[in-house]
């Protein structure tokens, strides 16, 4: 994979495309050496606090799943994002923790599903598809 292809969303959508159609098993992301995986990693993340976005991506069970999402403090309600925690925040918002983390885990992220008003993650490896909405005029 060459890596200035990972800041294009049509190329990478295009050669997930492609490798879907060929039958090619894993993805962009599994296929990457560990700088391409940090990244894609980066260059989700930047969208991730910036706008709200679509992952698509297969669940553990194996179902794909559709989850509108953001890290962007401005898109998450106060009453969520300003509770208190008791660890430091993986993601740099601040939440309450029931329990304490483990240590976070490079291939996944949590994140604001804007739908269900909660917190949800999703592994970068089980990534199908990235959906962003860029605003220019802002």
């Amino acid at each position: 994979m060459q890596l200035s292809n990972v800041f294009d969303p049509l190329t990478w959508e295009k050669g997930e495309t492609v490798r879907l159609l060929q039958g090619v098993p894993g993805t962009q992301y599994q296929e990457s050496d560990e700088a391409g995986k940090e990244l894609i990693r980066e260059w989700i993340k930047g969208l991730l606090h910036t706008n709200e976005i679509t992952v698509t991506f297969t669940k553990a069970d194996g179902t794909d799943r559709d989850m509108l999402c953001t890290l962007d403090h401005s898109r998450i309600p106060v009453s969520v994002a300003k509770t208190v925690s008791t660890t430091a925040p993986v993601d740099g918002i601040v939440r309450e923790s029931k329990k304490p983390r483990k240590e976070p885990d490079p291939h996944s992220i949590r994140v604001f599903d804007v739908e269900k008003q909660e917190w949800r993650s999703f592994r970068f490896d089980r990534l199908r598809k990235v959906t962003a909405t860029l605003d220019f005029n802002k």
